[in-house]
């Protein structure tokens, strides 16, 4: 059980960076750009590289053909990152956040195409739960009628998508050519579609010198911290897919939206010049209900 654990840390480490992730779009990105952070994150990976490179030797000494498909999956974190942004910038990050408890959902759907795994009917009705938890997190109950984020809804489960994704062909690879070298591709991905974003999109390029121009002593270092702790939180959660399947790791992710509605609520009532979260005694319930809803679908989903 020790991978239970790993990915359980793997969920606060990423808990921490959503509430980071709110607090430098509402304080230093208000016009709610991303292009800057998702240039940021996706190239500062690339401190990473040299560091992997002296842990293990080897990590060029693999196929051009899994090279290739482990820089598509960083790719494809990077883009999960851009659509989270997005969604974060409209949203809390605790109404955000449990829209992840959909890649399990994925995974399933992606073990019985390319593994050809069954679900059994109970795990069947546990994604459902799954569903409506989610259905419920994404309604904002304003003066008595119900509205749909239905932008939340769209990029949250585009990126739950693509995680779902970069799991399966994490674990595909890394248990023939190991764990540090499909770290490291991973993270040349990452890289090569930053640099994309910053010489081919202007828009986003503009924002990222903006950005640094105008707050350079706080964005590099409350960024760079964010950084660290979000590659070393995606370290941890793909060791825990090599010791145990896929779909158990990605569930025990659960707890995620766990983890940030309660840092949320501790920075609301002790730090509120950090972040805020909504403590109306409606929300709460509806948050609640939704997590609840999320976290015991996914339990008996693997029970």
């Amino acid at each position: 059980m020790a991978w239970f654990f790993i990915v359980l840390f793997g969920a606060l480490l990423y808990a921490c960076t959503n509430h980071i992730d709110k607090y430098l779009i509402s304080r230093y990105l208000q016009d709610g750009r991303v292009g800057a952070l998702i240039i940021f994150s996706s190239i500062f990976s690339i401190f990473a590289l040299p560091i992997i490179a002296l842990i293990y030797h080897e990590v060029l000494n693999v196929s051009l053909v899994d090279g290739a498909i482990l820089a598509f999956n960083g790719i494809l974190v990077v883009l999960a990152i851009l659509c989270y942004f997005y969604a974060i910038k409209r949203d809390e990050a605790s109404v955000v956040v449990p829209f992840y408890q959909t890649i399990p959902i994925f995974g399933f759907v992606l073990g019985y195409i390319i593994l050809g795994e069954v679900i059994t009917a109970q795990q069947m009705i546990a994604a459902l739960l799954i569903i409506i938890g989610a259905l419920i997190l994404s309604l904002r109950l304003d003066a008595g009628r119900i509205s749909f984020k239905k932008a939340v809804v769209f990029f949250m489960l585009v990126a739950s998508l693509f995680y779902a994704i970069n799991g399966v062909i994490f674990k595909l690879i890394a248990l023939d050519i190991g764990f540090w070298p499909s770290i490291f591709w991973g993270l040349v991905g990452k890289v090569i579609v930053g640099c994309f974003f910053l010489f081919f999109i202007r828009q986003y390029r503009d924002q990222f010198f903006t950005m640094i121009r105008k707050n350079r002593v706080a964005i590099l270092s409350i960024n760079s911290s964010n950084e660290t702790i979000s590659i070393i939180a995606e370290g941890v959660t793909q060791y825990a897919l090599l010791l145990a399947p896929v779909v158990l790791v990605l569930l025990v992710g659960s707890f995620q939206p766990l983890f940030v509605f309660l840092i949320g609520i501790i920075l609301t009532l002790f730090f509120p010049y950090l972040g805020r979260e909504s403590i109306v005694n409606k929300d709460i319930i509806q948050r609640i209900l939704g997590i609840v809803l999320v976290v015991l679908g996914s339990y008996f989903i693997f029970k």
